[in-house]
């Protein structure tokens, strides 16, 4: 089974692989890690797969009898095992990748009672299934919530257990409901009856509303905390690298030490000229007797070449 914490933690919420297509379950509390692990365990034991193992293995044990020696039988039955398991997976998983394929996963063994698939409550009408869907992704998300870390260890548990209660009674609710809608089409049933059905059904959906408003505070609560969290990582790393830049007054010196530079290097560069004999620079003459700027056409028709011409 494969989780997005770790094997050894029961997940709340899982999306699954069914044979009827993906669904997002809701695991019971009760369930301990020990029996999460067996239930995983027992999983890999699915009557297919054993059955394509021992296919598989038969026919690579039968194919390698027409080999001669022990090498080349054992080279063929493993070519042929190689390429029947190939194709048995390729037969049996969609060419085309489903994105929920990636994220799904089988289900465990778990037994009736031990899970509740969101689909189970579409059936009592848009806004309980709404709901339910609501508490379930409220509850991953908080299990998921890095600021899990701050709250008390047995507190997204508590939230668990809550959400299995709430989940256990719209269940048990059904026959209410059905039954509302039985009395409501009897025109002898009465009025007391069908106000005392009405209201069950009422009693349950305003539940199912608060509790999943509820969830849905501690989520938000959560959210404000990450945020925080977020936040204060940030200003962190600002304060760290504002601390390693340098300050205004070490710019200010390395901007005057770097002015006095080009003056420095000018005072040699024209004391080495009067001690050769050099002659005046460009910039030290009059303009009149500036070089001529001229421009000779080079290989390349596209660029020229500059160069200077005395007068």
């Amino acid at each position: 089974m494969r989780e997005h914490d770790s094997p050894a933690t029961v997940p709340p919420v899982l999306d699954c692989a069914f044979p009827d297509g993906y669904d997002t379950v809701l695991i019971n509390p009760a369930i301990t890690t020990r029996q999460w692990r067996r239930r995983q365990s027992l999983a890999f034991l699915h009557p297919a797969t054993i059955l394509k193992g021992l296919f598989s293995a038969g026919l690579a044990m039968q194919l390698s009898v027409a080999g001669q020696g022990f090498g080349e039988k054992l080279g063929i039955g493993l070519v042929t095992l190689i390429l029947v398991l190939g194709v048995w997976r390729a037969l049996s998983h969609p060419s085309v990748e489903d994105p929920l394929r990636r994220e799904a996963a089988q289900l465990p063994r778990l037994r009736r009672g031990e899970f509740f698939r969101r689909s189970d409550f579409d059936g009592l009408g848009a806004d309980p299934g709404e709901r339910v869907a609501e508490l379930l992704a409220g509850l991953r998300e908080l299990h998921r919530s890095p600021a899990r870390a701050w709250l008390d260890p047995a507190l997204p548990g508590e939230v668990h257990k809550v959400v299995w209660r709430t989940l256990g009674c719209l269940d048990r609710s059904r026959d209410a409901r059905a039954l509302a809608d039985e009395v409501a089409a009897e025109p002898d049933a009465g009025d007391n009856l069908a106000a005392a059905t009405r209201q069950a059904v009422d009693n349950v959906d305003t539940c199912l509303h608060e509790v999943t408003r509820h969830v849905w505070g501690c989520v938000l609560i959560c959210r404000a905390w990450e945020q925080k969290m977020r936040r204060q990582d940030l200003a962190d790393r600002v304060s760290h690298a504002l601390v390693n830049a340098p300050g205004p007054d070490q710019l200010r010196g390395l901007s005057q030490d770097s002015d006095a530079l080009p003056r420095s290097v000018f005072a040699h560069i024209t004391a080495a000229r009067d001690v050769t004999h050099a002659g005046l620079f460009p910039w030290e003459q009059s303009p009149s007797e500036w070089p001529e700027l001229v421009l000779l056409p080079s290989r390349d028709s596209s660029t020229s070449l500059t160069t200077y011409r005395q007068p």
